[in-house]
C-alpha cells in the first residue's frame, strides 16, 4: 500500500523534505512505517528518542499500533510547539 508522509519541524528538516510517498505492506502500522523511516533516515531514531511525536492519520490522532490503510496521509508532529 502507499502512504503519504508529512513531516513537521524538526522531522522534517533532518530527512530534508517534508513530504514523502512510502510503500508498504498491507498489514502495516504506525510503527512499522517508523522503522523503515528510521532505516532510511538513521539520524530520525535520535530526533524521535527526545520525545515520543504526535501521529496524525487524516487529521484524527493515532498511536503507534494503528492500522494504515492505503491511500492514507500521516502527519507526524513534535509533540511541543511554540509561538
Amino acid at each position: 500500500m502507499r502512504i503519504h508522509v508529512r513531516l513537521a519541524e524538526p522531522f522534517w528538516r533532518t530527512v530534508g523534505q517534508r513530504d514523502l510517498e512510502l510503500e508498504l505492506e498491507d498489514s502495516a502500522a504506525i510503527s512499522d512505517l517508523l522503522a523503515v523511516l528510521q532505516g532510511r533516515f538513521p539520524a530520525l531514531v535520535e530526533e524521535m528518542a527526545q520525545a515520543q511525536p504526535h501521529f496524525f492519520i487524516d487529521e484524527q490522532e493515532s498511536g503507534p499500533e494503528t492500522p494504515l490503510q492505503d491511500g492514507a496521509r500521516l502527519h507526524i508532529v513534535w509533540p511541543v510547539a511554540g509561538g
